[in-house]
């Protein structure tokens, strides 16, 4: 158990959240809505391991929270039916999954419709990225389209992901609300606050081709022959990261790191970025920029998919086309030379941080939602 136990009169609706994968998102909802639920909360051992420090996350009540290995590479045999009975022993009133598109937690869902229990469905990735993202090929679609199936109301992050979840399932008989995604990588309130060192542009994340890291490369070239005081940090792994390694090498106001970066070092390279750079070429929704959010950096980011709904041009960052090299270095070198603009965009980020991304409000919103579909009177 995690958080302080509290006692509590009557029953409350019972959740259970069963999360392969997006450990960290998982247990701040899970604290969240330790508020108002009783939650048992079962987590991937691999990617528990390699996200946020979860014990530094504040928990108002307590919830269960089971670590598991799911992951038949790595003792799922054991792992995978015993989190299938950690979700069913708990006679929960609502079950919480995740869309990714896994045989395992497909089958859990169908089983668990089987049996009556209404299911809620977080979609990240309505229509799946040109690459990467949620999977793209002709099982993954089947599993998906399965999971989607079996859901009673599927969660998605802003009315642009919504619009696209109608255009790619139209036939979905289930519900649909919108929820925002919540701040990830908070820092710990005890953990002394990291300035912004001028200039520093971070670029971060796993690197395909749809992120836009060739668009901005051509901005840092842009930026650098304005004369542009600037230092660009990008960091993590993936297929550009090889293809562009060797001009990055090249490029002298460039730090790359090609390697996996621990939660902790993750931190430090928010807090201590005075914007953070998310050209995205398509995308739904991005934990990149609930970090930045989370750590107070205010972004500049490509109009593309459900970004706008989070993102609003001149408050807490600035919006360009996506794939537009130019209008990217414009808006980078706008942050960069205005102090009161940088100063204006980072208070942005920390009131939507506060507000729509505050995981207490989206776990209110949630809630209401979950004593409907339990026929719970409000």
């Amino acid at each position: 158990m995690h958080g302080t136990q509290a006692t509590h009169g009557k029953r409350r609706l019972r959740v259970a959240i069963y999360a392969p994968h997006f450990s960290e998102y998982s247990y701040r909802l899970a604290a969240g809505l330790s508020r108002h639920c009783d939650v048992r909360l079962v987590l991937n051992r691999k990617d528990a391991n390699a996200q946020w420090e979860l014990s530094a996350i504040p928990v108002p009540l307590a919830f269960d929270a089971r670590i598991r290995d799911l992951s038949l590479r790595r003792f799922g045999a054991i792992g995978l039916p015993t989190s299938f009975l950690d979700v069913l022993a708990f006679r929960p009133d609502i079950v919480h999954c995740h869309e990714c598109p896994d045989y395992y937690t497909t089958v859990l869902m169908e089983l668990l419709r089987l049996s009556g229990i209404p299911q809620v469905l977080t979609v990240h990735d309505a229509v799946p990225h040109s690459e990467g993202g949620s999977g793209t090929g002709p099982s993954e679609e089947r599993l998906r389209t399965r999971m989607r199936n079996a859901a009673s109301l599927v969660t998605l992050h802003g009315e642009s992901c919504i619009a696209d979840f109608r255009r790619a399932s139209p036939g979905f008989k289930g519900g649909m609300i919108s929820s925002m995604h919540g701040v990830l990588m908070v820092p710990p309130e005890s953990a002394a606050p990291v300035q912004p060192s001028a200039g520093r542009i971070l670029f971060f994340g796993r690197m395909w081709a749809y992120k836009g890291l060739d668009v901005f490369l051509d901005a840092i070239d842009s930026l650098g022959k304005r004369g542009v005081h600037h230092q660009a940090v990008v960091a993590g792994r993936g297929p550009e990261m090889t293809r562009l390694g060797a001009r990055m090498a090249a490029m002298p106001t460039i730090e790359a790191i090609n390697a996996y970066v621990s939660p902790a070092d993750t931190g430090a390279l928010f807090q201590s970025s005075a914007v953070v750079a998310l050209p995205y070429k398509d995308a739904t929704q991005s934990g990149v920029l609930a970090s930045a959010f989370g750590n107070q950096r205010p972004v500049v980011a490509s109009a593309t998919g459900g970004i706008p709904d989070v993102v609003t041009d001149g408050v807490n960052g600035l919006l360009v086309p996506p794939d537009d090299a130019n209008a990217l270095a414009d808006a980078l070198e706008r942050v960069l030379t205005s102090p009161s603009l940088a100063a204006t965009l980072a208070d942005g980020a920390r009131q939507t941080a506060m507000g729509a991304m505050n995981w207490d409000h989206i776990a209110d919103g949630l809630y209401a939602s979950y004593r409907k579909l339990a026929g719970v009177a409000a």
